[in-house]
Formats: structure tokens, C-alpha cells, sequence
């Protein structure tokens, strides 16, 4: 099967360059963007570059990018990062359409991330196009990922998100880094500070240290509570400390105007208490973390990780539009859980000790190519994860017969080796006007030769037979419809209906009495989503407003019905943003508000990193009103975040009180030399 794919995919790549010698196709190359493709031509030798210049650039072909000729409202862009008071990077996306964030309050800690009433166990997480998904968990701690590391978020949803990975029916999103081609030296600092001990620092330095050869360094570190070593290890409430170093490097060399190769390399080591949340029958006021009891004095977690990347970008024939990117990555991953009796005068009559470590190494290929009005994407990854042998493969093109439509096919493969799936669909758009854009599509899986899945409990659920890998039975069919309407600078809004059918679907449980780890698989989850946002201007002044609609089945535990999720959440803010004091304080200030209706929700198994359902208490309607102000004065950007003003006391996850209130302000700096 691998060799058929291989065959197939070599020779679709060697017949683009042929296509790209149309008569029709690009010829020129210039220093602007190229025509039609979007993809910046790299820039000339920085030798060439003015001695003063300082240069933030996206060498060839916008290097790291998955889907360069996808909309830009799908981008994220480190500009509009800027101006938002975030934490980490669940702060950025939780205000994407469809995005529900399950908050745990605390430092480091993993959110639950679920968009459309898909859980991140299918949403395929990637930094330069390289898959970042835990191999036990199938999630990832996006506390890792600096977010002062980031050029663009590429956050795509919807019936195209299966095409980027075998798994991703709930969405991918991909984190672009930052590039730089600079003669002077450029310091970039980042202070941030809270209530509870919270801080945040991240200080990076680049320079080019030779013709077309840049290095960026950075670290970062994040902190919450007191020091791990004190007896209460105390945060806001006992045993939720958070300490955390992440190193990142980047060695960048433009060889010619057509070939770039970077190195990338990244270490976290984080360190973080793990309380069980708050014990809702022994505690009289939840929201009381001076006084509140928490279910776990003892455990914890340690976190080390090691990530490689060298890619090589290049366009072998300067005359085309045939761009092709290689990357060569390896990991080094290892989390220790603790139950230990030694760290408190409370103890809970637990030892327990485990590690899960991963090791995997992968070779992905990219190409991007256009051909008169058609345009291709494909990629091919082989990945080795433990002893588990991976192949992706993906190919999509867009067609465009007309000025005003757009169609593009795709389909996508995933290899375990023993498990095999493949996926296929169609999106399509149609311009009827200026202003108004229909959109669509539908994806589906049409193989799947996995084993026939049935209910079944492991227990004691150990490391060999709690692989990702070989979890995957539950597969998706997905359709979209949706129209997107558009005034330029003054108001764009967008309205789209996703349904759904997840075939065979994992959900983690526990069994009170046992105390062991179930995951079964039920027949069929039938799941609709309907999702809306807006973005309204009136001169300086913005309102910009997301909402989401989720119809999930229903959940029996325990003879209760539940409700994993929310079915309506919402946020919204009103702000002012321009200049002020004749031109020289750049500001963005106001309101931003969050909804969420009634739910049971879910909550983390510490001791494996995974969310099950939760009977204890149901929570909500529920939300909050803050107050937010960015400004940029000289070289320097000053935030600050009053959280929720009138003092709500809600949950997002059963049982983690969210703050009552909350300040955090910062500051940072761009220097040059």
C-alpha cells in the first residue's frame, strides 16, 4: 500500500514542473509578492540589505505555511496578537468562531480545546507544518508554544481541516514562526505579571551573523505561586504552582534567491502541580482559595521536551511556480506523574509513579505549485513514533474556472502500519457579488480497514496499551455551508452551518468502583454546529462579536444525563483603537465579554492527561465582563487586563473555580542594538 501511495505521489510531483512551463504560467519573478500565489519571492543577500536595516521576513515559500493560498481571515497575524492581553496561546484562539477553551485557571496547566463540539483528541496541532500531537493523548499543552515566538496562526476549520491530517476533522492549527534578516542587532522583551505569583518573561535576541545567515535565541519562563519547594506549594489554591523554562533557536541561511534552509530547535521543561481541582462536597465556598480543600495535596507533573526541525525551502526553477519545501524533524518527549507521600501533612494513601515517554523522527515533503487557474497543495509525511511506522500523504487543488468560483478537491491518507484511513472531499465558492461570497463543502471518510471496535476496559491502564496510535477507530464525515459578507474597513461578517457524523467515537471514563480507565466506542455521534461572527467599524471605534450553536447527543453516566459542553457560547468585545497625543501613543482599549450556557462539562484525569465526563455538579449559565487596554508608545507596548468585573464566580470545568477577579499588566520592548 505505502508503495502504490509513493509511486502515485513522485509522480504527480515530477509532472508539475512540466505543468509549470505553460505558456500561461508565471514567468517573471520580481521583489513584490508573486502574482496570484501569495508567496513572497525571498529576499536579496542581506549583505545587500542597508546597514541599518532591520528586516522581519517569510522566505521562500512563506516557510512553515500549510496553506499559503487560503484566505487570510484565517490567519492570525503577530500584529493583531500584539494587541491582545494573552497568556498563552488558548487566549488567542478561544476567540475564534467555534472555539470553546475549558479553563483550568492555572498556569501550564492543558485546556481543553473544542471547536464545533469536535475535543482537540481530533484537532491536529502543527508549528511549521510539523505535526506537535502527544502520542498517548492525541492533545497538546499549547503553554508550550511561546507565543512570542509567532509570525501567524493559520487556523482552519471546517471540511478542509481533514485534508492536513488523517485525524483533524475538528480542525488544524498551525503555528508559522518568526524569521528575521537583520544587519543591527534586535532584542525583543516581554514582562507580564498577576495576582497569585503569576509571571511571564520572554526575551529574544537576533542578528545576522554572516551574509544571508541569521540566529535568533530566545527564553521564556512562566510562573505561578509560591516556590515548588515551600510545604503548601500554593498558588491560588494548594498544589497549583506552575514553573516553566523554554529555550528556542532558530539558525536561518538564505543561500540563493531560490533555496533557504533553517534550523529550528526548541527545550520546555515545566514543572506543575496537579490538585484535582477543588473538592466540591468537603468545601463550603468554591471560589475561597485561602480556604477551599482540593482533592490531591501530592501530585504533580514534570515535563521535558526536545523538538528538532531542519527544512530546506526551495524553487528548483526560477521561471516557475513550483515551490517545494523538506523538512527533517525529531522529538525527545517525557512526562513524569507523581503521587508521591512525602510533600504534605495531608496524605491520601496513593503512591504512584509514571512516565510516558515518546520518541519519533519524520521526514515531510511539501510542494506548492500553480498552473494557469489551477493551483496544487500536497505533502507527504513518514513519521516513526516509538516503534510505530506513520504515513501521511495529502493532495488538494484549486480550480478556478471562473473569476467568481472556486473549486477544490482533496483527498488524505493515514498509514499506522496495521490501521489504515483515508479521506476525501470538495469545497467550493462562489462570489455573487463585491460584498457577498457563498461557501461549502463536504468530506468523508471512504476507507477504513481498522479492526471492528467494540466496548471494552483496560485496567490498570498501562503506557503500551494507551497509544494514540492504535486508538484510532473513530473516523468523520463532515459538510459546511456557510456566506461570508464583506464592506472593506468597515464591516465583514460571516455566518456558517456544520454538521457532523463521528463513527465509532473514543470517550475516556472512569468506573468509581474499580477505579480503572474505560474508552468505548458507541456507534455513531450525530453533532450540528452553527457558528457566527462579526466585525463592525465605526471610525476608530470596532465591535467584533463571535457566537456558536452546538447540538451534541446526549451523554448517560451514571443513570444522569450530561452535557459535555456548552450549547451556546459566545464573546464579544467593543473597543476603540487609533492614535492619540498627536500621533504618538498607538492605543486599543475597551470591553470584551464571554457567555456560557448551562453544562455538566468534563474534567483532566491527571494521572493520564485525558478529560471524562463529569456527574459531580451542573454549572452555569455563566460569563464574565473585562476590561482590556493595549498601547504602544515609542518602541514599547504596555497591556493590561482587569478580568471579570463584576466579580461572577463561574466554572469552565467541574470543579475549577475560575478567578472572581483579576489583574494582570506587562509590558514589552522592541530594542535595536
Amino acid at each position: 500500500m505505502k508503495k502504490i501511495f509513493f509511486c502515485f505521489f513522485s509522480l504527480a510531483y515530477c509532472s508539475l514542473p512540466i505543468l509549470a512551463q505553460h505558456k500561461d504560467s508565471l514567468q517573471v519573478r520580481n521583489d513584490s509578492v508573486v502574482q496570484n500565489i501569495n508567496v513572497p519571492v525571498p529576499p536579496k543577500d542581506s549583505a545587500q540589505a542597508k546597514k541599518d536595516s532591520v528586516v522581519k521576513i517569510i522566505p521562500i515559500p512563506e516557510l512553515g505555511s500549510i496553506e499559503p493560498f487560503g484566505d487570510s481571515s484565517q490567519h492570525l497575524t503577530s500584529t493583531l496578537i500584539t494587541f491582545r492581553e494573552y497568556r498563552s496561546l488558548y487566549d488567542i484562539i478561544a476567540q475564534e468562531p467555534g472555539v470553546f477553551v475549558r479553563d483550568l485557571a492555572s498556569a501550564g496547566r492543558k485546556n481543553q480545546i473544542v471547536i464545533n463540539g469536535i475535543d482537540d483528541k481530533n484537532i491536529a496541532i502543527m508549528v511549521d507544518g510539523i505535526p506537535y500531537n502527544d502520542h498517548y493523548t492525541g492533545t497538546f499543552n499549547l503553554w508550550d508554544i511561546p507565543v512570542d515566538a509567532i509570525e501567524r496562526v493559520e487556523f482552519i476549520t471546517g471540511t478542509s481541516a481533514m485534508f492536513y491530517d488523517g485525524r483533524s476533522a475538528g480542525g488544524t492549527i498551525n503555528i508559522v514562526t518568526k524569521n528575521f534578516n537583520n544587519n543591527r542587532a534586535s532584542t525583543h522583551l516581554r514582562y507580564s505579571q498577576g495576582i497569585s505569583g503569576y509571571t511571564h518573561t520572554d526575551a529574544m535576541f537576533a542578528q545576522n551573523i554572516a551574509a544571508g545567515l541569521n540566529l535568533s535565541f530566545a527564553l521564556a519562563h512562566y510562573g505561578f505561586g509560591s516556590n515548588k519547594e515551600s510545604q503548601d506549594y500554593r498558588a491560588r489554591f494548594y498544589n497549583s504552582n506552575d514553573d516553566a523554562w523554554l529555550i528556542r533557536t532558530k539558525l536561518r541561511y538564505n543561500i540563493t534567491q531560490w533555496m533557504d534552509l533553517s534550523f529550528n530547535y526548541s527545550y520546555e521543561r515545566r514543572w506543575t502541580g496537579l490538585n484535582g481541582g477543588v473538592n466540591y462536597y468537603n468545601t463550603a465556598s468554591l471560589f475561597d482559595g485561602l480556604n477551599a480543600e482540593v482533592n490531591n495535596f501530592e501530585a504533580y507533573e514534570k515535563e521535558f521536551n526536545s523538538h528538532y526541525h531542519l527544512t530546506a525551502a526551495f524553487s528548483p526553477f526560477q521561471d516557475s511556480t513550483l515551490l517545494t519545501s523538506v523538512s527533517l524533524y525529531s522529538f525527545d518527549r517525557l512526562r513524569e506523574y507523581r503521587d508521591e507521600e512525602n510533600r504534605s501533612v495531608i496524605l491520601n494513601g496513593i503512591y504512584t509513579k509514571r512516565d510516558f515517554a515518546s520518541i519519533g523522527k519524520g521526514l515531510k515533503l511539501n510542494i506548492l505549485s500553480q498552473y494557469s487557474e489551477l493551483r496544487f497543495i500536497g505533502y507527504a509525511d513518514l513519521a516513526r513514533i516509538q516503534s510505530t511506522d506513520i504515513l501521511t500523504m495529502g493532495l488538494k487543488a484549486d480550480i478556478k474556472p471562473h473569476s467568481f468560483f472556486t473549486l477544490s478537491p482533496f483527498v488524505s491518507f493515514k498509514d499506522y502500519g496495521n490501521q489504515f484511513i483515508a479521506n476525501g472531499g470538495i469545497e467550493g465558492k462562489l462570489v455573487l457579488t463585491s460584498s457577498v461570497t457563498l461557501f461549502g463543502g463536504v468530506a468523508q471518510n471512504i476507507i477504513n480497514d481498522q479492526p471492528v471496535s467494540v466496548s471494552y476496559t483496560v485496567s490498570p491502564l498501562d503506557a503500551s496499551s494507551f497509544s494514540y496510535a492504535h486508538r484510532s477507530k473513530d473516523v468523520f464525515s463532515v459538510q459546511e455551508a456557510g456566506v461570508r459578507y464583506s464592506i472593506p474597513s468597515t464591516l465583514t461578517a460571516e455566518v456558517s452551518y456544520k454538521h457532523y457524523v463521528q463513527n465509532d467515537p473514543i470517550v475516556f471514563d472512569t468506573i468509581p468502583f474499580f477505579g480503572a480507565v474505560l474508552y468505548y466506542n458507541p456507534q455513531k455521534y450525530l453533532i450540528d454546529a452553527l457558528s457566527a461572527s462579526v466585525h463592525a467599524v465605526w471610525n476608530n471605534f470596532h465591535f467584533e462579536a463571535t457566537g456558536n450553536y452546538l447540538k451534541y447527543p446526549k451523554i448517560t453516566r451514571n443513570a444522569v444525563s450530561l452535557t459535555l459542553f456548552p450549547e451556546i457560547t459566545a464573546n464579544g468585545s467593543v473597543y476603540y483603537q487609533g492614535l492619540l497625543a498627536n500621533g504618538h501613543l498607538d492605543i486599543k482599549v475597551g470591553l470584551r465579554g464571554n457567555y456560557y450556557s448551562e453544562q455538566t462539562g468534563m474534567r483532566p484525569y491527571d494521572e493520564f492527561g485525558v478529560w471524562i465526563p463529569s456527574t459531580e455538579l451542573r454549572y452555569g449559565p455563566s460569563g464574565s465582563l473585562d476590561f482590556f487596554a493595549v498601547g504602544k508608545i515609542g518602541d514599547a507596548y504596555v497591556h493590561l487586563i482587569w478580568e471579570n468585573l463584576a466579580g461572577s464566580q463561574y466554572l469552565l470545568a467541574p470543579v475549577y473555580p475560575m478567578y472572581d477577579r483579576n489583574i494582570r499588566f506587562g509590558v514589552s520592548w522592541e530594542f535595536i542594538d
